[in-house]
């Protein structure tokens, strides 16, 4: 999904299959997904008058290839007609295409598995299909080297069943390119499989990639891309699988920055191995009182670059709603309120043990009061501001303790938490 892709065919509503546009989809990665028509599904009606006819939830399509394709979620941006000519030029956009599948509606309930890969999975997962050899002479010099791998069949490397209907399974596939000058290079990519029992619909799908995805992005505290996402469907109306592929794309929007400095996980496959199954399902399985507190954390990372105090007041008030959803019932019986310079305190203590965060120090009050001015601007809070640079630095560490929070959520005990690199936050 990283390429540019042109779909070059024919177009037309599912309710008018006799009426056939010629045109044109293209598919940018990191700009949008336009369908460019000579002509006009609604030729017969103002589409500057006839305001819901310029949405449609689903336009078929074949190219010249005879693949189906399916575009979901379209809206009319242009429409030029020409009274001189007998035809108007039309511009939709396009949220998603499926290619290689004409759906009945954007809500059938006819698929069963979904595969992606990333751009990043080989840093994450640290391991090789391919062995190296080598043979030293007298001299210590390498006089002779070997490199073996096994493409014939995809590698299994892990599988977990998140509950009674989805699993994820996780293989690995090797296999060698030779060019003109007689080189070989040898490849490898992990590939993620998501499975079910009963058949979902295609968001359905997606929601459950996007959030695995997000789990590599968390790992690595940057934007993680599709490299390919496709999914496999029923046939119509028998229990047989359907082994073709329906490729799915799509841009995805995420809050992440492009770019971790180094590039590397703070987490890796390595380190949770022994406790991935729990781990990986506790992910997948995050409830309404987490999600809004992750999503705040995704977000504090979008503008490492462009700094300003509201990077400062979506971690604080993350924080203070982690503590209220999941300590407020160990710790205060009493339910009274619980300032928030207690609170930070509680969860500061809690990760005293875990050696990245021993160096880190928090003036909880001077904090409280920060977020007391950046929230109702009282000049008496005025007088314990940070300077700027002090701002942001608390900010930082701030955030590595909304990222231990989120962490010991979903399984991390200080084991874990004690081999994760909190510098490369």
């Amino acid at each position: 999904m990283k390429k540019k892709k042109v779909f070059k065919g024919f177009w037309w509503l599912p309710e008018r299959p006799k009426k056939l546009i010629p045109g044109t989809v293209n598919f940018d990665p990191q700009g949008k997904i336009v369908l460019e028509l000579i002509g006009n599904l609604h030729e017969d009606e103002n589409l500057l008058i006839f305001h819901s006819k310029r949405r449609a939830e689903l336009i078929y399509g074949i190219d010249s290839s005879h693949v189906k394709i399916s575009l979901l979620y379209c809206s009319v941006t242009n429409h030029d007609k020409s009274y001189r000519s007998n035809f108007s030029l039309t511009t939709y956009r396009i949220q998603f295409i499926l290619y290689g599948i004409h759906l009945l509606n954007i809500n059938e309930k006819i698929f069963y598995k979904l595969n992606f890969n990333t751009d990043k999975l080989n840093k994450w997962f640290l391991r090789s299909n391919y062995k190296n050899s080598y043979t030293f002479n007298s001299n210590n010099q390498i006089s002779k080297f070997s490199i073996s791998y096994d493409s014939s069949v995809d590698k299994f490397l892990f599988n977990v069943q998140i509950d009674n209907n989805f699993s994820i399974e996780i293989l690995s596939n090797s296999w060698q390119n030779e060019n003109e000058f007689d080189d070989i290079s040898i490849h490898q990519i992990y590939l993620i499989k998501i499975s079910t029992i009963k058949a979902i619909t295609f968001f359905e799908f997606l929601e459950k990639a996007e959030r695995l995805n997000l789990f590599f992005e968390l790992a690595f505290a940057s934007k993680v891309s599709f490299i390919n996402l496709s999914i496999f469907n029923f046939q119509n109306n028998q229990e047989e699988l359907k082994n073709e592929s329906i490729t799915v794309y799509y841009n995805r929007v995420s809050f992440l920055r492009e770019n971790a400095q180094y590039d590397r996980p703070i987490f890796n496959f390595q380190m949770i191995e022994k406790k991935f199954d729990k781990i990986l399902c506790n992910w997948m399985e995050i409830d309404s009182k987490l999600l809004p507190i992750l999503n705040y954390l995704v977000k504090s990372f979008q503008n490492d670059y462009f700094f300003d105090p509201s990077n400062f007041m979506i971690v604080v008030n993350a924080l203070e709603g982690f503590h209220r959803r999941f300590r407020d019932k160990k710790e205060n019986k009493d339910k009274v309120e619980i300032p928030l310079k207690d609170r930070l305190n509680s969860l500061v203590n809690e990760f005293n043990s875990i050696r990245n965060f021993k160096r880190l120090k928090f003036n909880t009050f001077l904090i409280s009061r920060n977020r007391h001015y950046y929230s109702h601007f009282y000049e008496k809070d005025f007088k314990y501001l940070y300077e700027m640079q002090d701002l942001i630095n608390i900010t930082f560490d701030l955030r590595k303790l909304l990222y231990c929070c989120v962490l010991r959520e979903i399984g991390f005990d200080d084991e874990l938490l004690n081999m994760i690199n909190l510098e490369l936050l």
